[in-house]
């Protein structure tokens, strides 16, 4: 939302280079800006005496406003390449620009990054107000401009019935609730998100993925996630990149990765009695019982099937089972194994 309180939604992502916004329900075109820009980057380490590669060649962009993903299975390199991301880490070869500038010759682009780890604790003895208290300090941020900030924050997330609350008392939920508050401190462009839902109940994950959102949506800040729930990835990512074994194996959006590695999905049609089999079968349609089912291309309209189906037969349910990002972890990490 503009100072002047028009409502600008959030900006939709074609790539990583084109995106579109609606004002007023009128549709924009805009070139979109880079927050991370990661190029050919490399990072060895030695194991047994031997040298290998944590992450090789890596390449990727994130885009303002952009949440983005970074999937791979344990030990793929993605814990490596955030650390370098922050400058934790110093990569051998490439080169990873954060607002444009190298994190490494400039240490002041840290003040606009944050990140949240489902790991994430604070001395059990610290209350909610404290903890927020003593991070605005390391910010360096003025006593008003931090009781401020902490005010905003407080509401934003619901803390104010806990403000003076212990964390060792404080339920799952308070203290995510406080660990994102604590990370929007220093009202970050950046924000890294390292399994910010890891060990919790359903129910809860569900509020820290609308928080997320809310972020997102809020703030306009550009997000980097890491998750094992490719269900929550899906709910959540503009685009994904998956790397394994240290290298990009893939990137784009959801549906796009999918669609290169399934071409086809399952139609399933329930009926009230099968009639003329011989027909079914030459249109290409497997029978079992009264259930029928036909592999449909991706992107193939389902529509003429069914007007055809309708004409001969009395449909009780139509179902579509398509591949899930689970699907595609699961056949991407088997076949680079």
């Amino acid at each position: 939302m503009t100072e002047d309180g028009i409502q600008i939604e959030r900006p939709m992502f074609i790539s990583d280079k084109i995106s579109f916004y609606s004002v007023l329900g009128k549709i924009y075109w805009v070139i979109i800006m880079n927050i991370v820009e990661i190029t050919n980057v490399s990072k060895k380490f030695k194991y047994n005496k031997k040298d290998f590669f944590a992450v090789k060649d890596v390449s990727f962009s994130v885009a303002n406003g952009e949440i983005f993903g970074l999937l791979g299975p344990n030990g793929a390199g993605k814990t490596t390449l955030l650390n370098i991301a922050v400058g934790i880490l110093v990569q051998d070869a490439g080169q990873i620009k954060i607002f444009g500038g190298d994190i490494q010759k400039n240490s002041n682009i840290l003040e606009s990054i944050s990140s949240v780890s489902g790991e994430t604790r604070f001395h059990w003895g610290l209350r909610v107000n404290d903890v927020l208290t003593f991070y605005g300090m390391l910010y360096g941020l003025s006593k008003n401009e931090r009781e401020k900030r902490i005010s905003r924050l407080i509401k934003f997330f619901g803390l104010g019935r806990i403000r003076y609350r212990k964390f060792g008392y404080l339920s799952t939920g308070e203290r995510m609730r406080l660990v994102f508050a604590k990370a929007l401190l220093n009202y970050p462009k950046l924000l890294i998100l390292d399994e910010p839902t890891l060990g919790l109940d359903p129910d809860m994950a569900i509020k820290v993925r609308q928080e997320i959102k809310r972020i997102n949506k809020k703030f306009g800040t550009t997000i980097i996630l890491t998750s094992h729930y490719m269900q929550e990835v899906e709910q959540l990512c503009d685009r994904v990149a998956f790397i394994n074994k240290g290298k990009i194996v893939d990137i784009g959006t959801i549906d796009k990765i999918k669609s290169r590695e399934f071409s086809t999905y399952e139609f399933i049609v329930k009926v009230k009695n099968i009639k003329d089999e011989k027909f079914l079968k030459s249109k290409g349609f497997k029978i079992n019982g009264k259930i029928l089912q036909k592999k449909i291309k991706a992107g193939e309209d389902v529509s003429n099937l069914v007007a055809m189906l309708s004409k001969r037969l009395e449909i009780v349910d139509i179902e579509t089972k398509r591949p899930t990002l689970e699907d595609y972890f699961v056949k991407i990490s088997g076949g680079n194994k």
